[in-house]
C-alpha cells in the first residue's frame, strides 16, 4: 500500500505547475452504490482531484462520513485516464465504518484481513446524439473474497458489475436518466445455500441495481448546486431503496 500512496504522490508531482485542481462537496440522505445501500443516515462527501490541463489524467481522493460518523466511514484514492467518451480508472476502496483490528489498518493489505479493495472500471459515454453510457468494473483484489468450497481456503471471486444508462429527457430544469446494473463473479464462492453463486453483491448474480434519476438544476446566483433524487430497486434482493444527494459546492 504504501508504494501505491507513494505511486499517487509521484504522480500528482509529475504533473507539477500545469496541474489543476478540481473539488466538490455534498450530503446525500443515503449512499446508494451498485444496487446496495452502504450508509442509511445522513452524510457529507467530498472529492479533490489534480489533473492535467487537458484533464485527461485523473489523481485525487474520495471520502464520505455519516453526520453520526460511527455509523459509515470511507477513504478511496482513484487514478483515471479519460479521452474521448472513453475512461479507465482504478480505485482504491477503504469503507472502514467497523472495522476492528487489522481491518482497521489503513495500510494493511493482506488479502484475507484488509478493509481495501481494488475497483478497475471501463465506461463509454457515446455523447450527446445518443446519450447512452456503457459501465464495466471488476474488484481485482483485496476483500472481495469468499468460501470456494466449503473448506477453509478461500479464493478471490473477481465480482464484476456492469451498467448501461441512457439519458431520456433533459431541458433547462430537469434531467431524467433511468439505468440498469447487474453483477456476476468470474469465481463465485459458496452462498448460504451451498452452492457457488456467491458475489461481492449479494448470495447470487444477476440483475441488482436498476434505477432513475431525476437532477434538478438548482442555481443560486451563479453557482450550481444540483440536486439529484435516486429511486433504486434490486431485484435480485427483493429490495428498493431512495436517496437524494445534493452538490454544495464545486471549484
Amino acid at each position: 500500500m504504501k508504494k501505491i500512496l507513494l505511486s499517487l504522490i509521484c504522480g500528482i508531482a509529475a504533473l507539477g505547475a500545469s496541474a489543476q485542481i478540481h473539488f466538490n462537496a455534498g450530503l446525500e440522505t443515503s449512499h446508494l452504490w451498485r444496487g446496495l445501500e452502504v450508509s442509511s443516515g445522513v452524510d457529507v462527501t467530498s472529492q479533490f482531484t489534480f489533473s492535467d490541463k487537458a484533464n485527461h489524467f485523473n489523481i485525487g481522493f474520495w471520502g464520505g462520513m455519516q453526520i453520526n460518523k460511527d455509523k459509515y466511514k470511507e477513504f478511496d484514492y482513484f487514478a483515471s485516464y479519460s479521452i474521448g467518451g472513453f475512461t479507465v480508472a482504478l480505485w482504491d476502496i477503504w469503507n472502514f465504518t467497523d472495522a476492528e483490528g487489522d481491518a482497521a489498518k489503513i495500510f494493511n493489505y493482506n488479502c484475507r484481513t484488509t478493509s481495501h479493495f481494488f475497483d478497475l472500471s471501463f465506461q463509454y459515454n457515446f455523447g450527446e446524439k445518443v446519450p447512452l453510457t456503457l459501465y464495466w468494473s471488476t474488484i481485482i483484489g483485496g476483500k472481495d473474497r469468499g468460501n470456494a468450497d466449503g473448506e477453509a481456503m478461500d479464493t478471490q471471486r473477481y465480482s464484476t458489475f456492469v451498467q448501461a444508462s441512457y439519458k431520456v429527457y433533459e431541458d433547462d430544469k430537469f434531467v431524467v436518466t433511468p439505468s440498469v446494473g447487474g453483477n456476476f463473479a468470474f469465481k463465485p464462492t459458496m452462498n448460504d445455500e451451498g452452492k457457488k453463486r456467491e458475489t461481492f453483491y449479494g448470495n447470487e448474480g444477476g440483475i441488482n441495481d436498476v434505477r432513475i434519476n431525476v437532477t434538478y438544476k438548482l442555481k443560486v446566483g451563479n453557482h450550481e448546486m444540483p440536486i439529484t433524487g435516486t429511486a433504486m430497486w434490486n431485484p435480485q434482493a427483493n429490495r428498493g431503496y431512495y436517496g437524494v444527494t445534493i452538490n454544495l459546492l464545486t471549484l
